[in-house]
């Protein structure tokens, strides 16, 4: 029995035990609370792909062209266009999933700083000819990434068959090797 000094009995030394609560750093007896383990998460959505606002900033002014070719509509359309040229460049082999949309953007913008004609007439024509240009630039890429990734799973997931044996296949090769008299 625990005692204070003045001699009165302490009943509160196994309090936090007894009670059900953990008075651990990380409590791993009870399960976590949903509601406040969702509170803990970055409310920024990270799997959505938006629009790349001010793709031309320090270099040119925002145009009608360069708002509808960086827009979140035209970004699907290319998504959608890499898949389907992976898919027809492999025979149906390799179905792909959306690439990463910082790479694509990256692409787009320098598609679009080399290759733009800047006209504001045929808007629509000159953003059909630049996606053009990066399905031609990213569609090979990412089919042969995704040989590439194919032949790893592969390779991880079967071991390695060593060399057979050396085979004697004439007399010349049955002689024993004489070692050197200086050995």
């Amino acid at each position: 029995m625990n005692t204070n000094k003045t001699g009165n009995r302490n009943t509160n030394t196994n309090n936090g035990l007894n009670n059900g609560k953990a008075n651990g750093r990380v409590d791993i007896l009870n399960p976590p609370d949903i509601a406040q383990l969702f509170q803990m998460y970055d409310k920024i959505p990270a799997n959505q792909c938006t629009t790349f606002r001010n793709a031309t900033i320090g270099q040119w002014d925002e145009t009608q062209l360069s708002t509808a070719y960086f827009s979140k509509e035209n970004i699907q359309i290319l998504q959608n266009g890499i898949r389907a040229g992976v898919y027809k460049m492999s025979n149906g082999q390799y179905t792909i999933g959306p690439q990463d949309c910082d790479s694509l953007k990256i692409i787009m913008r320098a598609v679009f700083l080399q290759y733009s004609a800047n006209l504001e007439q045929n808007i629509a024509g000159q953003i059909q000819q630049l996606n053009q240009m990066v399905l031609d630039y990213a569609v090979p890429k990412v089919y042969g990434e995704a040989q590439g990734y194919v032949k790893y799973l592969h390779d991880a997931s079967t071991l390695v068959v060593p060399l057979a044996a050396p085979v004697c296949d004439s007399q010349f090769d049955k002689r024993n090797y004489k070692m050197p008299k200086w050995f």
